[in-house]
């Protein structure tokens, strides 16, 4: 249905265009009229155009260009259609002459010429001086792009993602501009850049990579071979062995399940502690990455607070430093032992990218994620080409969770920092969902499992569902992209042209995200009004008294059994934001047309803006145990997002009037907070978050 109605609106689109541009040869007076009004429309500045706001046409500058206090460059009027034909005529013949003035020119003076032309061209990988100089001047850039870009380019590199739209937005930029916060400059920039501005600050941000200790390599006599672990976990006993692998099952692995519990203890952890394994063993960095995993789940729970000097709140990223996280001695040396397994391309090879990229991420090194991720996407689709697999063994059951994760992992940074993706998701009409039948087995044909994987598999199969509904939902997320928030689709929330969110579609993702939510298994199933609430794991059991979520610190410093505060906190949370961005182009209509609003447009408005009240995931338990979250990267900046349109239920009259009415006073002043100490906490490691709180802090100063 959906894409039907997008060729449907495409095709009135350009009809109308086409018939606006056709000239009638008896057409009215009034015809003529709009047609002059249009042709001084096209004189407005660069700087108005660039935002898509009306200009007043004021010379020398206009209204907005003094209030900014930028130049004021109006472009020269566009051509008639006969002027066109004459410029194109010109061009053509300005091309033939260049090509009759080299005839008579020796080859290696055409090939200076061609290699000149060629170096004046800009280079997409060149460092992007204009970040550093916010003063450039507007008339030579924007000669510069139209020359030497061609259009695909242009629009590729000025791309915002949904998260960072927000950002440029008219009334949302008036309000910037009108605060004088201290990345105003920045936000320039960004319309300019786009959204891998961002990505730029996360690689100044992380230029260095994590630190290693210059230890020396284990003195090797030359008659016994290596089968040691080396300095990395060699003070580690057998006990500390399995709880530091029995605490990345109890988390990570319950969120992204890519390893089978009874068969890493018996394959692979009791040969390590009874002698080690060789640099070159793949098992021995899969331990490690598990093993410094384990680490960070157990210190990123029980482990004191990173210390800030500057903010009195506790911090939520615990256990190391902000340049030391747990478990880094054990990851530098499956760092270094993966030099000897990258080579290959197997499901052991795509299972060590995928946890290397877990770590990065519970450490904020997005883009370190990213580049993990992407290499176990290539190397998985390279395995999944050369091997022949039987999709009822066990094995296989592993290989689609193996597959499932990767596609999680793509997608999101996909969609929230504009990150190339790798092609992997062209195989998934070819790879079923998993069934975890391997893992529904008795516990007990494990001797050298510890006690806490004995655990009710009917308990488990529950945390299975968690990874299938986020696989459902995944799904649903893309679409609601593709459809509303992307460069094709995105008139919703744009001044030019604005034609009001498309009801229909907004109305059937709806009811897609609905149903989804309906047809959750019993154990997971939960409604708005009981968000927080402990999940009715049994239906035997009798629902816990007190919240799972509070907004104060519960006394309880323990960790769930199976993460469940993690994974019940990040299910949820994905599904509010998911409605908050089927209904979001109904705050932007708020904004910037509220004299078109109807009581439907209110209603749907103020969904959205409820929808981004209370997450799960800013609350307690979740938040004090951030290096637990998964795809930390996709909440800071959303957060941004959401910060800037609870601060403009003070600017608009309209969203003021509709949240006044419609929406819960203190679940929004609550969510502010949470939102505010989750961008402050994790500017100490995030580059997105240390900006933003330069911009959130001048913005909301009174609020708190």
């Amino acid at each position: 249905m959906a894409p039907s109605l997008h060729k449907t609106q495409a095709h009135s689109h350009w009809t109308q265009q086409a018939t606006m541009s056709a000239k009638s040869p008896d057409e009215s007076p009034g015809d003529a009229s709009r047609r002059d009004r249009a042709a001084i429309a096209a004189q407005a500045c660069q700087t108005c155009r660039s935002r898509k706001s009306k200009c007043d046409e004021q010379r020398p500058k206009c209204g907005l260009c003094t209030r900014l206090n930028v130049d004021c460059v109006y472009r020269e009027p566009q051509p008639t259609k006969k002027d066109k034909t004459l410029v194109h005529i010109l061009n053509v013949l300005e091309r033939v002459e260049s090509k009759v003035d080299r005839l008579g020119l020796p080859l290696s003076q055409v090939q200076e010429l061609s290699s000149s032309s060629h170096k004046e061209e800009p280079s997409l990988s060149a460092p992007i001086t204009a970040w550093n100089n916010v003063e450039d001047d507007t008339r030579q850039h924007n000669r510069r792009q139209e020359t030497y870009f061609p259009p695909d380019l242009v629009s590729a590199s000025s791309h915002l993602t949904a998260a960072h739209k927000i950002l440029v937005w008219p009334a949302v930029f008036l309000l910037l501009t009108n605060a004088r916060v201290p990345g105003i400059n920045d936000v320039h920039h960004i319309m300019q850049t786009g959204t891998p501005w961002f990505t730029h600050l996360e690689l100044q941000k992380h230029s260095m990579p994590l630190p290693s200790r210059n230890m020396p390599s284990p003195v090797q006599r030359p008659s016994v071979p290596s089968h040691s672990f080396t300095l990395g976990i060699a003070g580690l006993t057998a006990d500390k062995i399995r709880q530091m692998a029995d605490a990345y099952f109890d988390t990570f692995n319950v969120i992204h399940p890519i390893l089978d519990r009874e068969s890493f203890f018996s394959d692979i952890i009791v040969p390590v502690i009874r002698g080690g394994y060789e640099d070159r063993d793949v098992q021995a960095c899969l331990a490690m990455l598990v093993l410094a995993l384990g680490s960070i789940a157990l210190e990123g729970v029980s482990g004191a607070p990173i210390s800030d000097s500057q903010t009195n709140s506790t911090s939520g990223l615990r256990g190391g430093s902000v340049e030391e996280p747990p478990g880094l001695e054990i990851f530098n040396e499956a760092r270094r032992r993966l030099g000897f397994v990258m080579h290959t391309c197997t499901l052991e090879n795509v299972q060590i990218y995928l946890l290397q990229a877990t770590y990065f991420e519970a450490c904020a090194r997005h883009m370190d994620f990213w580049r993990s991720c992407a290499a176990a996407s290539m190397s998985f689709q390279v395995y999944i080409r050369c091997e022949r697999i039987d999709w009822s063994s066990p094995k296989a059951d592993l290989i689609k969770r193996v597959y499932w994760t990767c596609i999680l992992n793509e997608d999101l940074y996909h969609l929230e920092l504009d990150l190339p993706r790798t092609g992997i998701y062209t195989l998934e009409d070819q790879i079923p969902l998993p069934s975890f039948s391997q893992t529904h087995k008795s516990s007990s044909s494990s001797s050298s499992s510890s006690s806490s994987s004995s655990a009710d598999n009917g308990e488990l199969s529950n945390y299975h569902y968690h990874f299938l509904a986020m696989i459902a939902l995944r799904r649903l997320l893309a679409r609601i992209h593709a459809s509303l928030h992307s460069d094709e689709n995105a008139k919703a929330e744009s001044s030019e042209d604005y034609d009001g969110p498309p009801i229909h579609l907004i109305k059937e993702l709806a009811r897609q995200l609905e149903s989804w939510r309906t047809y959750l298994p019993q154990a997971l199933q939960w409604s708005d009004a009981d968000m927080h609430c402990y999940p009715n794991i049994s239906p035997l059991a009798r629902r816990h008294p007190s919240p799972l979520f509070t907004i104060e610190e519960n006394s309880d410093p323990h960790s769930h059994r199976h993460n469940l505060d993690i994974v019940t906190g990040h299910l949820r949370t994905r599904f509010y934001y998911a409605r908050y961005m089927i209904y979001r182009p109904f705050v932007f209509k708020a904004l910037h047309f509220p004299e078109l609003m109807t009581a439907d447009d209110a209603s749907y408005c103020a969904l959205a803006m409820q929808s981004v009240c209370m997450w799960p995931l800013a609350m307690w338990p979740c938040k004090g145990r951030k290096r637990l979250v998964p795809h930390l990267f996709t909440w800071t900046q959303n957060f941004l997002g959401i910060l800037l349109l609870m601060r403009m239920t003070s600017e608009s009259e309209c969203l003021r009037k509709i949240c006044e009415e419609r929406v819960n006073t203190r679940d929004m002043q609550m969510t502010v907070g949470l939102m505010l100490d989750w961008i402050g906490d994790m500017r100490l490691v995030d580059g997105i978050a240390a900006w933003s709180w330069g911009l959130l802090e001048a913005l909301f100063k009174g609020w708190r």
